[in-house]
């Protein structure tokens, strides 16, 4: 029996160690370190009440703790220390929460431009004609770089948005030549793929901004389908076009949102106006195994959005 409580108290104490060094490593939240601190107290209250000499508890636990006194001395002492530690930690973790928020924050508003920018670039499919011919320089090479120039006409509180494409409705009308349409999806695939590679060092240090980066994936793998079947049937591909600028629009205002920008830049746009979106359409993923890519926090968050966008439209 005495083997026995030296390997209760050993493993109590690998345990306890276990949860600060996971907690060191940043392996639990702070909010996981300071319940398992307290979880710590309570049993360290629990067990000095029960081993104190005037209180009235039965017989038998008064004379187990006579007899085991040291069991009770080792347990409390890797009970106070597990309250030390992992509330320190605690306080620790919380502090690198607070700064990975903020770091994220910077990473979201540095996103947000590029995920504007594939929408401008799938509403000009909703022209029979290339972006040259409303105005634009459109040019191949960088990715929708030729959108950094007239940047004016996308604003929202631009008094003539007659230049803006998204302002036009998701269909995909015949063209002369389908080529230069091919092309524009590509430059909206690299302007996202672009997007990944410089901001994923600064969002990836946090859960949330991770999330972001898989969103970002989703849409680019539903633009390299949209860029296959630009031959197929109409209804189709509009309907898969009708998704992605629903949910690039989207997605840019959330990121606007959560990256603290007060007041919002003025070419994120604040309703889905003319886009019929649906619940249907805004699905991060036809594959169920894609869905769901926020926490709780932030899939309230992006409700809040999106209800957002629906009442202005």
């Amino acid at each position: 029996m005495k083997i026995l409580y030296v390997l209760l108290e050993i493993g109590f104490a690998v345990a306890v160690w276990r949860l600060g060094d996971r907690a060191r490593k940043q392996q639990l939240t702070a909010r996981s370190a300071a319940l398992l601190a307290g979880v710590c107290a309570a049993l360290l209250m629990f067990l000095i009440a029960t081993d104190w000499p005037l209180t009235d508890w039965a017989p038998a636990v008064n004379r187990f703790w006579d007899e085991h006194g040291i069991v009770g001395g080792t347990i409390q002492s890797v009970l106070l220390l597990g309250v030390g530690l992992l509330s320190y930690e605690a306080g620790q973790l919380r502090a690198q929460e607070r700064l990975d928020e903020s770091v994220t924050a910077a990473g979201l508003g540095g996103i947000v431009d590029h995920v504007v920018d594939a929408e401008v670039g799938l509403a000009f499919l909703s022209s029979p004609e290339p972006p040259d011919a409303h105005g634009w320089d459109w040019a191949p090479g960088r990715p929708l770089q030729w959108l950094r120039h007239g940047r004016a006409r996308l604003h929202r509180t631009a008094s003539d948005r007659s230049g803006d494409p998204r302002t036009w409705p998701a269909t995909l009308p015949p063209t002369a030549d389908s080529e230069w349409r091919v092309e524009l999806v590509d430059q909206c695939i690299r302007r996202l793929l672009v997007a990944l590679r410089d901001w994923t060092p600064l969002i990836a240090s946090s859960r949330n901004g991770t999330r972001v980066l898989v969103a970002m994936a989703e849409l680019r793998k539903d633009l390299v389908e949209l860029e296959s079947r630009l031959g197929d049937d109409r209804a189709v591909v509009e309907g898969l076009l009708l998704s992605l600028r629903g949910r690039a629009r989207l997605l840019a205002y959330f990121l606007e949102l959560k990256s603290g920008a007060d007041p919002l830049r003025p070419e994120v746009l604040e309703s889905f106006e003319p886009l019929p979106v649906t619940p249907a359409s805004l699905e991060w993923a036809a594959d169920p195994s894609g869905r769901d890519l926020f926490g709780a926090e932030w899939t309230r968050d992006l409700e809040s959005a999106t209800q957002a966008l629906t009442r202005g439209s």
